[in-house]
């Protein structure tokens, strides 16, 4: 094993009101009470996708974020004289909310290199995720890093996978994936031909899937530097 590959959102850091979507209070204070759960669903209904046309620069993915963005609006019952006002409140709360690493990262990625391992995040995220990095302290802690924002592919389609090899140097077989979604970081990774790790928090709701070969599962991060737990096989 040579490299650790971590997913961002979930797994390296979270918004600091938790896990949920920062949306829910957006759609609450302009009086619209919508299930979470259409939000978890909204996010989910892009992965997997070539967006290579709309990846071509920061404002041609922007300006295609916020077309999704005027879309969920309109599935949540907001009548379109309303949906600018709304989106413009979405986009400004994802650029000025900070976000929390959890509170084992910096030893963990620190220890990983220190064993001589390469690390790298590998996200579905937005066009700057290189910015959250950097205000997160995360950036000088890892090798490198792809977010789909720029690649055009999200998670679990194949090739946000071979770039993020490619990045940091490595084949998928010396490769160990780590991340909290299941099909993004689990199964993608594991049909790439990596390694997975699935962190299943303490406190999440719900049980998480049943485990698949090639594929094991943690309850916090730390678990990675247990003897023997980043042998290949184990």
């Amino acid at each position: 094993m040579r490299a650790v590959i971590f997913d961002w959102f979930g797994t390296l850091a979270a918004w600091p009101h938790g896990p949920s979507s920062s949306y829910t209070s957006i759609f609450e204070e302009h009086g619209y009470r919508v299930d979470p759960a259409l939000f978890d669903l909204y996010h989910a209904r892009w992965d997997g996708v070539d967006h290579t046309e709309h990846s071509t620069s920061r404002r041609n993915y922007m300006s295609w974020s916020r077309q999704r963005l005027v879309g969920l609006a309109g599935e949540c019952g907001v009548p379109e004289h309303r949906t600018d006002q709304l989106v413009d409140a979405m986009i400004e709360a994802d650029q000025r909310t900070a976000m929390v690493v959890y509170p084992e990262v910096p030893v963990v990625l620190s220890e990983l290199r220190q064993r001589g391992l390469t690390v790298g995040v590998c996200s579905n995220w937005n066009w700057d995720l290189d910015v959250v990095l950097g205000t997160t302290g995360v950036e000088e802690l890892i090798d490198g890093a792809v977010t789909s924002a720029r690649v055009g592919y999200r998670k679990p389609h194949a090739a946000i996978y071979r770039s993020i090899l490619a990045t940091l140097g490595v084949a998928a077989s010396e490769a160990l994936f780590v991340g909290d979604s299941w099909e993004p970081d689990v199964l993608g990774p594991i049909g790439a031909g990596m390694r997975s790790v699935h962190i299943w928090r303490s406190g999440a709701s719900g049980t998480p899937p049943a485990l698949v070969p090639g594929s094991s599962r943690i309850n916090d991060l730390t678990r990675l530097l247990d003897e023997g737990f980043l042998e290949v096989g184990s």
